[in-house]
């Protein structure tokens, strides 16, 4: 026996490193102690991040950003509490960057850099419940997902042959290798990716790169395991282990007949190949050359519109492309080479009904292939889709929140879904602007047409650039549902909704658009690629002025596109549910503007949240804002896309009035300033319990005002009785945070924030509210109440102000254990000229 095993199951792992974690006498090193050392070889030394030296020995704990380093000889044995080992070979170096393991929930994650040597990963639940491990190495960044895994950076064979640098799937269900902007996958094992100056390639896995690894881990002959009495011949031959081995009579089997070997008929290629393939999914099926072909046409009103349907596509000798769509129209294209990762080229092609063509051309894993053109005479867009559908409900379930990647809509630059204004997607090219992934997450019940739901979608982007009068601003939302489609297959319906403004004294123009997935087959899911990982999102729309003649700008406008594909490193699996299948409210303001004239406004936001479709119904109501005969913006399941994905990512848009709602955890802008001058997108400092973001709608032909970048908040409140209790027990507490607001300056009307400061009064049921830093202004706010009668209550209600004329509603908030954890609510201060209201929030 070479190495001294210690542990021998998670379970006894985890006990021995909560032992360590709650010793008497902890080093601050120790308080992030992320395993043990389970085995080792001499030499193996730790380098501790304040640089000291010293040798491992046995159950050392393993400390993150600890750098383990094994000399030629050297083996180390690490142990992690959720069951994960790494075996460390001989002239190598690991440290463990991150872990995090949560025993009661059943979750981990795990992040290693290994610089140099070889080692085997034997994954536990950070690997095989959330797939959340990544190890990063010279030749790039290994994810694994439930898998044995072999990494040989500068391994060499026994008689000393040079093994190039690879990563090995032994066991298990997927390796993937991410370098130099390429990634290539394997989901079976006994297959290798292999590290080379050309590019990262897929091959079987040699016996002689095993065997050499498996010497390496073994250890060397004459080396005791670090054992400190060694065993003799007496002492085994004293020993039990003959009773249940050697002199065991050896089992009565049947000599198996030999049977021939059938002669392989794959080339080693083709079997390379099929190893990167997800065996672990449905097979889809094969892609026949059918495609979905949009270009625009003009109706017989002359309005501009797209035209969608299916066709057949043909490949070339020279690898160009040739095609039909569904009417007989004919065009041709450049090719592009098949890839197993997403890649674009530029591309020229022709159609028979717009002539030249000019775009990009994408191409994926599973026969994906998009190509995103336009006509070279009049801009039309012409798009073609094709490749094997995946499966959309076998992709979207769960809670955990998937991210796909939006690239660029090649014509307009913009990396909005359905930003098919050209002004908007101006407006979003600036230095400050935040596009998020299309976040999506599974959903199932029924939609308003009675179809079977699979998912929900949020993208938006967002810029706030400048201050006071200078600044500029624009902001899109795309809010959508997947299901299944009228002719078969689910697809995405989304709707777009937002606004820029250029200049601070003029009005907004708003947007709203429709938004929705190109299939390759009618009846065949709209997804592609082996595991799912690629979409084509399409939008058209109409744009409403504020400050033209009725509110409507009247252009119908030409097509975006965008390719999606999921980046599985930024799935997000810790946002909490706690407001599903709940009514949830809050406080919203905002600047109402209605034929050329401005009100500041402020009000309330109630919504019912359903956790099964993840959607919700409800409405933003502030004074001043018509939509139909109330004075609300109202989201419903008929005249709405809304997605809840959990607490923090929250979005809607509105078909009939424009409007708009998104939480800022998915546009998070870095608007509030520290004190040290940095900035943060954090309204305060453990505040998760609350959500806050941005809405707004346009004025147009079916509303008479317009919002732009409106704010709202909301949070699961107390109840009164909960706050008596608290007013029984007496003190005060301080609360700390910031606000952002709408101001309107002398005609000019932007964002602003500033800091949040309270205090409340437990024992007399009153506090102060003050707001400072904001816009220039001198500290302001009110004092406030929050006693009916003789009974505290969970609202807070002005008594009088602080400095200049302001007045405020707000309300505590619960973070589920403590009752008065958080405030929030909404302000309105006028100073002259001079006038905002916005929200707040503070955490004590």
């Amino acid at each position: 026996m070479t190495m001294n095993r210690i542990l021998s199951s998670s379970a006894l792992l985890a006990a021995s490193v909560s032992m360590l974690v709650s010793g008497a006498s902890l080093s601050h090193a120790e308080t992030n102690v992320a395993g043990v050392t389970a085995a080792v070889n001499p030499t193996a030394s730790a380098l501790e991040p304040s640089g000291k030296r010293k040798l491992i020995s046995l159950g050392d704990p393993v400390v993150r950003n600890q750098r383990i380093e094994t000399g030629p000889q050297g083996l180390v044995q690490i142990l992690l509490a959720d069951g994960t080992s790494f075996t460390v070979g001989p002239n190598s170096s690991i440290v463990i960057d991150s872990f995090v393991y949560d025993p009661e929930k059943q979750t981990a994650s795990l992040a290693a850099t290994m610089t140099k040597g070889a080692l085997r990963f034997i994954g536990g639940k950070a690997s095989k419940a959330s797939g959340d491990v990544t190890i990063n190495t010279p030749i790039g960044t290994a994810g694994i997902r439930g898998a044995v895994v072999d990494i040989n950076l500068d391994g060499k064979t026994a008689d000393g042959q040079v093994i190039p640098p690879h990563v090995s799937l032994v066991f298990g269900k997927q390796v993937e290798l991410n370098s130099r902007g390429s990634s290539e996958r394997v989901f079976r094992p006994g297959f290798s990716i292999v590290a080379g100056n050309g590019g990262n390639s897929v091959k079987r896995t040699p016996p002689l790169w095993v065997s050499s690894l498996q010497q390496y881990l073994a250890g060397r002959p004459g080396q005791t395991g670090g054992a400190q009495t060694l065993p003799t011949d007496n002492s085994v031959r004293n020993s039990q282990v003959a009773n249940n081995n050697s002199q065991q009579p050896p089992a009565k089997n049947s000599i198996p007949v030999p049977q021939p070997r059938p002669l392989p008929v794959t080339s080693p290629e083709q079997i390379a190949a099929d190893s990167t393939r997800d065996t672990t999914r449905p097979e889809a099926d094969g892609w026949d050359g059918s495609v979905g072909v949009v270009y625009e046409t003009v109706d017989n009103w002359g309005d501009a519109e797209l035209s969608s349907g299916y066709g057949q596509m043909t490949r070339q000798s020279d690898g160009s492309w040739s095609g039909t769509d569904g009417d007989g129209n004919t065009f041709s294209l450049d090719g592009i080479t098949p890839s197993e990762t997403l890649t674009s080229a530029t591309v020229t092609g022709s159609s028979s009904v717009l002539g030249s063509l000019t775009g990009s051309a994408y191409a994926g894993s599973g026969d994906f292939i998009a190509y995103l053109m336009r006509s070279t005479t009049d801009d039309k867009p012409f798009y073609v889709v094709g490749g094997e559908s995946a499966s959309m409900a076998s992709t979207f379930n769960g809670t955990d929140v998937l991210h796909y990647v939006v690239s660029e809509d090649p014509a307009s630059g913009a990396v909005t879904i359905g930003a098919v204004n050209p002004d908007l997607a101006l407006a979003l090219d600036t230095s400050d602007v935040i596009s998020s992934d299309l976040l999506v997450v599974g959903a199932s019940g029924t939609d308003s047409s009675g179809n079977t739901i699979v998912g929900k979608a949020i993208q938006a982007s967002l810029s706030i650039s400048g201050e006071g009068s200078d600044q500029t601003s624009a902001i899109n939302v795309t809010a959508g549902t997947f299901a299944e489609l009228t002719n078969g297959g689910n697809g995405l319906t989304a709707l777009s909704s937002g606004g820029y403004v250029t200049d601070a004294n003029t009005g907004v123009t708003n947007e709203q658009s429709t938004a929705e997935t190109i299939g390759g087959s009618e009846g065949d899911d709209q997804l592609f690629g082996d595991d799912g990982e690629y979409m084509v999102i399409v939008g058209s729309g109409e744009t409403y002025d504020a400050t033209a003649n009725g509110g409507l700008g009247g252009t119908y406008l030409n097509s975006g596109a965008n390719v999606v594909s999921r980046d599985d490193t930024a799935t997000e699996t810790d946002g909490t549910r706690s407001f599903a299948d709940t009514t949830v409210t809050g406080f919203a303001t905002g600047a109402v503007t209605s034929s050329g004239s401005t009100e500041l406004a402020s009000g309330t936001v109630s919504w019912n949240i359903d956790g099964t479709t993840n959607s919700f119904t409800g409405a933003i109501d502030v004074d001043g804002v018509d939509s139909g005969d109330t004075n609300e913006v109202y989201m419903s399941s008929i005249n709405s896309q809304t997605a809840y994905l959990n607490d923090q990512l929250i979005a809607a848009a509105g078909e009939i009035d424009g409007s708009y709602i998104v939480s800022s955890e998915v546009v998070p802008a870095e608007i509030f300033k520290n004190t040290d001058g940095s900035t943060t997108s954090e309204i305060c400092s453990s505040c998760e319990f609350m959500t806050w973001g941005w809405w707004g709608q346009a004025e147009g032909p079916e509303s008479t005002s317009s919002v732009h970048l409106g704010n709202w908040i909301i949070a699961e409140r107390p109840t009164d009785a909960e706050v008596e209790q608290v007013h029984q027990t007496g003190g005060t507490a301080t609360y700390t945070g910031n606000a952002v607001g709408t101001v309107v300056n002398n005609g000019s009307q932007y964002i602003a924030t500033g800091d949040l400061n309270a205090t409340m009064d437990f024992s007399a049921r009153t506090g102060t509210i003050e707001i400072s830093n904001y816009d220039d202004k001198d500290t302001f706010g009110a004092e406030v109440s929050f006693e009916s009668g003789n009974t505290s209550v969970s609202s807070l209600t002005s008594t009088s102000m602080i400095g200049i004329a302001t007045s405020v509603t707000g309300a505590f908030a619960s973070n589920g254990t403590d009752p008065v954890a958080g405030i929030m609510g909404s302000f309105t201060a006028e100073d002259g000229t001079w006038s905002s209201t916005g929200i707040f929030a503070g955490s004590r």
